[in-house]
């Protein structure tokens, strides 16, 4: 028996997560997967986790009980002097909101935002995930390319203006990801901050700063924050996660904003899931509180280090450089492969009869159907995300790709 279900505009534009529908493929046995961005179970702090998880047996009626929708007390403690040193200021309460990840902080932003049709201005390439969340709210999407330095800030005015001539109005936010960008592993400049920071005040948008790679620097300088050189401007909103730096099971982020945004947020959020769930608000909570979080962090950035320099490593040794161009990326997950003349969703399929997986790099940009202006990219790139496969698969992957490539 069958049922024509009479499905909302929204959910018939709708279409599906070109990472999450992978996992399926990747499965498969012998495959090494450079595919989804994927921490290293390895290294996930399960003794100190379960031990955290002893702050059940003496809090459990408090944490086994529906919570506040801003966040469980507790971590909100560990949360506001944590992100008031990040940011170089005082973190009031009203400020701050946990999120059951932040993909939930990217659907609730666009929820406060964004009406159906509205343009949201986004770097190119830039995360699915994001996209996902936002085309959920009926976004449109213009594009600012980006370089080794990340987004081109100084094209967002015509972008902009573009928007404006085509639609009549102004997009509504600018999203980025200023450290170690997904997928290219860019790392903004501070002067392109500084001049993004302006010109988004200039031009009366919301700059939404997604930061969740921003810990796992393993070569060079920290760059600030967005929202520390802002000094506390209403129109920048920073969002972070526990996801990469502790475990993405614990489903644990938050945002830092605007008193009226944050609270627009805890509304919308109201009529979703109530709050992120409380038990496990409650043991992130207790393992921050006794002290984990800086020794797993420098842990896990020597961790990622020797990994990112092994897949470095094989890349020189197996790509054929004439065909292939790559940065090594200072932090982050990801390599970002420009493959000259090359189909990347051709070589996939390709790569994927070989035993080897990566993204194809148009998964990483909106569709043409819902873009303001230029079309849709990365029809020549590749992401290979180093960090899940372990050094023997690095290399025996890296030469799996070469030989596809040849």
């Amino acid at each position: 028996m069958t049922f024509d279900f009479p499905l909302s505009a929204i959910a018939r534009r709708m279409r599906p997560s070109p990472i999450r529908e992978l996992f399926k493929l990747i499965q498969r046995p012998g495959m090494i997967s450079f595919a989804g961005g994927l921490p290293d179970p390895a290294i996930f702090p399960v003794d100190e986790f379960a031990d955290s998880a002893g702050v059940l047996a003496t809090e459990g009626r408090a944490a086994l009980q529906y919570g506040a929708s801003e966040g469980y007390g507790p971590l909100l403690d560990v949360l506001r002097p944590w992100m008031g040193e990040h940011l170089g200021r005082e973190i009031p309460s009203d400020q701050l909101l946990v999120t059951t990840g932040s993909q939930q902080a990217a659907d609730l932003l666009g929820r406060a935002l964004v009406d159906p049709g509205d343009v949201v201005v986004v770097e190119a390439p830039t995360y699915p995930g994001t996209l996902h969340a936002l085309r959920n709210v009926g976004a449109r999407f213009a594009c600012v390319p980006c370089d080794g330095d990340g987004m081109q800030v100084e094209r967002l005015p015509e972008v902009v203006a573009r928007v404006q001539a085509e639609t009549g109005a102004r997009p509504k936010l600018v999203y980025t990801i200023p450290d170690f960008a997904n997928p290219t592993g860019a790392c903004l400049s501070e002067p392109r901050r500084r001049r993004l920071l302006e010109l988004t005040a200039e031009l009366g948008i919301p700059l939404f700063e997604d930061d969740p790679y921003g810990c796992l620097r393993y070569r060079g300088e920290a760059i600030p924050p967005i929202a520390r050189l802002a000094d506390g401007a209403p129109h920048v909103l920073y969002a972070s996660s526990f996801s990469k730096v502790l475990a993405p099971g614990v489903r644990v982020a938050w945002c830092v904003g605007a008193p009226a945004l944050i609270r627009a947020m805890v509304l919308l959020r109201q009529g979703e899931d109530l709050c992120t769930p409380t038990a496990t608000q409650a043991v992130v909570a207790e393992y921050c509180r006794r002290g984990h979080l800086d020794s797993h962090l420098a842990r896990i950035v020597d961790h990622y280090r020797a990994k990112r320099d092994a897949m470095q490593r094989e890349l020189l040794a197996t790509m054929p450089v004439d065909r292939v161009r790559w940065h090594e990326p200072e932090g982050g997950f990801f390599f970002w492969l420009t493959l000259p003349g090359r189909d990347s969703d051709e070589l996939f399929r390709d790569a994927v009869e070989r035993g080897i997986a990566f993204l194809p790099g148009g998964a990483f940009y909106p569709g043409a159907d819902e873009q303001v202006g230029e079309v849709r990219g990365g029809g020549e790139n590749a992401r290979l995300c180093f960090t899940f496969a372990d050094p023997d698969q690095i290399a025996e992957g890296c030469r799996r790709l070469a030989g596809v490539l040849a």
